[in-house]
């Protein structure tokens, strides 16, 4: 349980991480529809790992 607890918390982090490297990336004048593309495309770098991992897990199973 505590596990889960901190793992979540990790997560949480690792999620704000990604966006604020993205706000801080591009500049002030770019489009919003730009910077939620770009966000978007960093948490799908950031987690496509952990997809995978679970998917083949699971087929595993």
């Amino acid at each position: 349980m505590r596990d889960e607890y901190l793992n979540q918390i990790i997560r949480r982090g690792n999620e704000l991480a990604v966006l604020e490297h993205a706000a801080l990336s591009y500049p002030k004048n770019m489009s919003a529809i730009r910077w939620a593309v770009a966000a978007a495309f960093g948490m799908l770098v950031t987690f496509l790992p952990s997809v995978c991992t679970a998917h083949a897990f699971f087929q595993m199973m």
